[in-house]
């Protein structure tokens, strides 16, 4: 919560009992024009948010009380108790909803980069499987982070409408449910030049029904210390899709019903996880993961988004002549990066694409052929802290390891969110699914792991991933031979 924010709701909640004292004489003016001044303060510096309405309202009330010089706990216990229960849910409302969705920062970057962003429509001649118009073809906005040369321009917002309409669509929210986040300062500037130097490129790529730039801690990060980052927003499989002519495509919720969220599906995943804990043989384990990580639907979009990662790499020399990086791809230095269904995709990718150097997988299930194949590129899987019954399906789908370098990573106390900002804008772990480590601390840890894997194999520096686990204890971390 905010400085102005959190004074208010002081005052509203202890101020009622205050008047209701006996040793208490109205001295009405001098506490009004104290609460009017912070009201005034409040919204001119920090601004209005609908997450204050209860405390607006204990305010209110408050006011009221003071200027009619009224005892707000007054009368029998009967009107007593009434105010008393109306007054406490109010003070949970007033005090809760801002903490649990807050107007929160993000981490600042470490590196001696300025951010920029600017965003790429990418129009390709493969057929869009979501749809059912079969000439349809699949469209994907690249939101590109670039090392920038800053002068007079602004900070973007956190997030665009794209995003936050489709967030607030996929939890049956309102369309400005999300508008508060107009406070949250990024450290992202809105179409900078591109500083001077070449630089290597990252594509990541973002978890299935999630928002596609929901990642700034980690992105910003990366790019200020001289990465460029090609964000791919998979089109109807995250949150939403916005795209320069104003639309906007959200989750594609039809293809969902028939291919996702079937019972067929929800069976296959359901008797897996069950026959794989109750397995009681190596053996049985290889053959019950063969089969999921071949036949479960999320296979099939891991192929799907390896080729959009595909068709983001077969555009970047021409982005490289005729774009805003023009000259500044370093096209021989690429890497890939993503979370959960999109580190499934990273991992696909690397066996498809032969111009990727290294990859890394955070938190994802390898889902399609992995299990078949063995890596000839360097390769770090970061995942969360699994607790029982989640089964470790990766310990099969990576058993063959890499022919070059293979880091097998885990930190502890997190949870499948931990690399996602979702940490920063729901403050409960029951929701958020962040596990109990600190946030800011996942996030340092996170990006300090990615930026020794990337600066080792793309740009050639020498480190010991693994001397992690001694600066971090929640940090394990094993390199497969």
């Amino acid at each position: 919560m905010r400085l102005f924010e959190i004074i208010l709701l002081l005052i509203s909640t202890v101020f009622p009992f205050y008047i209701s004292t006996r040793g208490y004489r109205f001295n009405k003016k001098f506490p009004l024009i104290i609460i009017g001044g912070l009201i005034v303060l409040h919204f001119i510096f920090e601004g209005y948010r609908w997450q204050m309405i209860p405390g607006y309202l204990m305010t209110l009330i408050l006011v009221w009380c003071l200027y009619k010089e009224l005892l707000f706990f007054k009368g029998g216990w009967i009107k007593k108790t009434i105010r008393g229960l109306t007054f406490f849910i109010i003070l949970i409302l007033a005090w809760g909803l801002p903490y649990v969705l807050p107007v929160f920062s993000l981490p600042t970057p470490t590196g001696k980069y300025k951010i920029g962003s600017d965003y790429i429509h990418l129009k390709t001649d493969r057929e869009e499987k979501i749809t059912e118009n079969s000439d349809d073809k699949r469209e994907l906005m690249i939101k590109v982070w670039y090392p920038a040369e800053v002068k007079n321009e602004e900070k973007e917002p956190y997030l665009n409408d794209g995003e936050r309409i489709g967030f607030a669509e996929k939890y049956g929210l309102p369309k400005s449910t999300f508008n508060y986040l107009d406070y949250v300062e990024t450290h992202t500037y809105k179409s900078p030049e591109v500083a001077n130097g070449k630089f290597p490129v990252l594509i990541f790529s973002h978890g299935y029904y999630s928002i596609a730039s929901g990642y700034y801690a980690i992105i910003e990060e990366l790019v200020s210390h001289g990465y460029i980052v090609m964000n791919i927003n998979h089109t109807y499989e995250s949150t939403g899709t916005l795209f320069p002519d104003g639309t906007i495509q959200l989750y594609h919720k039809e293809y969902d019903e028939k291919h996702v969220s079937t019972q067929q599906m929800g069976e296959l995943a359901w008797k897996s996880r069950q026959d794989f804990n109750n397995a009681k043989t190596e053996e049985e384990k290889l053959l019950i993961s063969n089969h999921i990580l071949k036949n479960y639907i999320a296979a099939e979009i891991t192929k799907r988004w390896s080729k959009d990662i595909s068709s983001v790499i077969n555009e970047l020399d021409t982005w490289n002549k005729a774009s805003f990086l023009a000259n500044h791809i370093d096209t021989n230095k690429i890497g890939v990066c993503g979370h959960s269904q999109g580190g499934s995709a990273i991992g696909q990718s690397i066996l498809e694409n032969n111009r990727i150097v290294a990859g890394v997988s955070l938190d994802g299930v390898q889902w399609g052929d992995m299990i078949d194949s063995t890596l000839t590129k360097p390769f770090l899987i970061i995942s969360s802290d699994w607790k029982y019954p989640h089964p470790n399906f990766n310990t099969y789908a990576f058993r063959n390891g890499s022919s070059i370098a293979f880091y097998d990573a885990k930190i502890k106390n997190s949870g499948h969110a931990s690399f996602m900002d979702i940490p920063l804008m729901v403050h409960l772990q029951f929701i958020n699914e962040s596990g109990t480590i600190n946030p800011y601390k996942a996030f340092r840890l996170t990006t300090d792991a990615l930026l020794q894997f990337f600066d080792m194999y793309l740009l050639g520096h020498p480190t010991n991933l693994t001397d992690l686990k001694t600066k971090y204890g929640e940090f394990e971390i094993i390199q497969k031979e």
